[in-house]
């Protein structure tokens, strides 16, 4: 079966609905907001990082502080920008700096036999400054406007599309003639990245539900520390109405 990254609204649409739901943390609504997120979220750390440890690391570090964010998105793009900034920026802080090797790059190992072509083309691609390489495959890869990208890399749209091109006359110096094909055989393999789709709602409906617990026990411990104010309070009361000035 053929990958694709879905690039519609359908996901916006579900998330606006949800949103009013999730900021209250209802379990239902919270995990519709971090399935239409979490497979991106999942395609971009696993290009980036390269080393699938990693980009584990920086999914679960998204996912993690975007419940802490969720109840101050007013709407869908607002959720969007801010899956794609911090994957982005997650990715920076936790990747490994070392390159990692073709046989364990998440770009080249889902081919069960990669050409040499594909090898030396990720290879130069992971040598890439930074920037250059970030703007290349979310722009390649996952299909994003330009202010998407710059949103997602802390930039202005003018430099993320500065960095693209400059990361596409390296490329192609590498390429040279093929820069066409080995790009489209690097798009087939992101797309790849998607994780499936039960594996997605699994991993979601636990994070839901740890979120639920965590939430019911804030709310008991406000609620008790409330009570024994007013506790206080009251015995403070009385004790005064017994004084006798």
């Amino acid at each position: 079966m053929a990958h694709t990254v879905d690039t519609s609204n359908t996901a916006s649409d579900l998330v606006d609905d949800a949103l009013p739901r999730a900021r209250k943390m209802h379990r239902d609504a919270v995990e519709t907001v971090l399935r239409a997120h979490y497979p991106r979220v999942c395609r971009i750390a696993l290009a980036l990082c390269g080393r699938e440890d990693d980009a584990k690391a920086v999914v679960e570090t998204v996912v993690r502080q975007s419940l802490h964010a969720l109840p101050w998105w007013s709407n869908a793009a607002e959720a969007t920008g801010w899956f794609l900034h911090h994957t982005v920026l997650t990715t920076r802080e936790l990747a490994s700096n070392k390159t990692p090797d073709p046989s364990e790059d998440c770009l080249v190992r889902t081919l069960s036999n990669p050409p040499p072509q594909h090898v030396a083309f990720v290879k130069a691609l992971r040598l890439l400054p930074a920037q250059q390489r970030e703007a290349f495959l979310l722009f390649r890869g996952e299909h994003l406007e330009p202010r998407q990208t710059a949103v997602a890399m802390d930039c202005s749209t003018g430099a993320a599309a500065n960095h693209h091109i400059a990361a596409n006359h390296a490329l192609t110096a590498i390429a040279a003639d093929t820069f066409d094909a080995r790009v489209a055989e690097l798009v087939r393999v992101y797309a790849t990245l998607t994780p499936p789709q039960d594996l997605t709602v699994g991993d979601l409906g636990s994070v839901a539900s740890k979120l639920r617990r965590r939430w019911l026990l804030r709310f008991l411990r406000r609620f008790l520390l409330v009570a024994a104010l007013a506790a206080v309070a009251w015995m403070i009361w009385q004790l005064s109405r017994m004084i006798v000035i």
